[in-house]
C-alpha cells in the first residue's frame, strides 16, 4: 500500500502503483500527477489524447528508411526484374556440364538420318502437293519394293473397279439342276495327285484250312481252301495299269509259333513278288505292302502264293482275306 511519504508503491502483482495524491522523498514535496483520462495517452507537449482504432496500410506514412527493422528486411529481396551468373547457383555448372551436347546428339546415326530426310521447308512444299517429278516420282526405292505414284493410282483405280461379268450370278443363286446341267457327261482328260488316274481293287480270299510244314499254297478270289498246285486259283486283269497296294488279313484259330511265313505275288505262274514276311506268334498277321510296283496288262492273271515254314506249333484254322489295287 502507498502512504502520503512516498510517491509509489507496488500491487499485489508487483506492479509499480505511482500515487496522484501530493508526496514528499526526504523533505521535498512531490506535486501531485494529474489523472489520465479513461482511454487517453499522455503527449509530450502534456495533453492527453485518445488512440486511434487501428492502423491501415495504406494510410502509413513517414520515411521508409527511418523503419530501420522494415526497411533491413526489404533490403535484402531480390528487385522484380534481375538476373544471376550461372555462378550464383550451386550445382548448376556442374548439372550443365553433364549433359549432352548438341553436336553429339547430331552425330547419333538414328537422329543423323533423321535430319538428313527431313523436308528442307517442313511441310509446306512449294508446290503444295504437286511434284513437278510428275507420277513417276519413286514412293520406295527399296528393292522389289520399289513403286511409283502412278502405279499407286493404277493400283487404286482397278481395285474400285468391277471384277465379275455383268452376267455373272451368285452363290446363293446357282440351282443345283444348273450344277448337274453342266457336270454331266464323261470327262476325257484329267489327273488325281500323284500323277495316276483312278484305280480298282479285286478281292482275294480263301476260306478255312489248318496249314502243314514246308509247303507252298495258292489262292485267288474263290471261296475255297489254299491249293498245293498253281494255275488254278486265277484272278484275270481286264484293265491294264500297275499293281500298288496287297493288303492280305490272315487269321488263325491257333497262333502257332513265329517262323517266318511269306506271302507273294505270282503273276502268269512265273514272276513272284513279295507282299512281305512276318515272324509272328499272333492269332492276327496282316501281309501289307504299299510300295508294290508290278505291271499288268488285260489278259495277265495273279494269285497269292505263300510260303510256310516248319513251325515248332503250326497255326491252325487258318482264314485268308484282302485286296489287290491297280492303278
Amino acid at each position: 500500500m502507498a502512504d502520503s511519504q512516498t510517491p509509489f508503491s507496488y500491487d499485489a502483482d508487483g506492479n509499480i502503483v505511482i500515487n496522484t495524491t501530493s508526496a514528499k522523498i526526504g523533505d521535498k514535496n512531490i506535486p501531485t500527477l494529474p489523472t489520465s483520462p479513461s482511454g487517453k495517452y499522455l503527449k509530450d507537449d502534456g495533453t492527453f489524447d485518445a488512440p486511434t482504432a487501428s492502423a491501415v496500410w495504406g494510410s502509413i506514412t513517414g520515411t521508409l528508411s527511418s523503419q530501420t527493422d522494415l526497411n533491413s528486411s526489404l533490403s535484402g529481396k531480390a528487385n522484380s526484374s534481375h538476373s544471376h551468373a550461372i555462378s550464383d547457383t550451386t550445382g548448376l555448372q556442374t548439372a550443365i556440364d553433364g549433359k549432352t551436347t548438341l553436336s553429339a546428339v547430331k552425330s547419333d546415326s538414328d537422329i543423323a538420318s533423321a535430319i538428313s530426310l527431313k523436308h528442307s521447308n517442313s511441310l509446306d512444299h512449294s508446290n503444295s502437293l504437286d511434284h513437278i517429278q510428275g507420277t513417276d516420282q519413286g514412293l520406295d526405292s527399296g528393292g522389289a519394293n520399289a513403286v511409283t505414284a502412278a502405279q499407286t493410282k493404277t493400283a487404286y483405280t482397278h481395285s474400285q473397279a468391277a471384277h465379275a461379268p455383268s452376267n455373272a450370278q451368285k452363290n446363293s443363286d446357282i440351282l443345283k439342276s444348273e450344277i448337274e446341267a453342266v457336270l454331266t457327261g464323261e470327262i476325257s482328260s484329267h489327273s488325281h495327285a500323284g500323277g495316276g488316274g483312278l484305280g480298282y481293287t479285286i478281292k482275294v480270299q480263301a476260306l478255312t484250312s489248318n496249314p502243314t510244314d514246308a509247303k507252298t499254297v495258292y489262292f485267288g478270289m474263290l471261296p475255297k481252301a489254299p491249293q498245293t498246285v498253281a494255275g488254278r486259283s486265277k484272278v484275270y486283269i481286264r484293265k491294264a495299269g500297275t499293281i500298288k497296294i496287297a493288303e492280305i488279313y490272315c487269321y488263325s484259330g491257333t497262333a502257332g509259333s513265329n517262323e517266318a511265313w511269306s506271302l507273294y505275288i505270282r503273276k502268269n505262274n512265273s514272276a513272284d513278288t513279295l507282299i512281305a514276311t512276318l515272324s509272328v506268334a499272333a492269332s492276327e498277321r496282316v501281309f501289307s505292302n504299299t510300295e508294290l510296283s508290278i505291271a499288268v496288262a488285260v489278259g495277265d492273271y495273279i494269285e497269292i502264293k505263300g510260303i510256310q515254314p516248319t513251325w515248332g506249333t503250326n497255326p491252325a484254322t487258318t482264314i485268308y482275306g484282302g485286296y489287290i489295287y491297280i492303278e
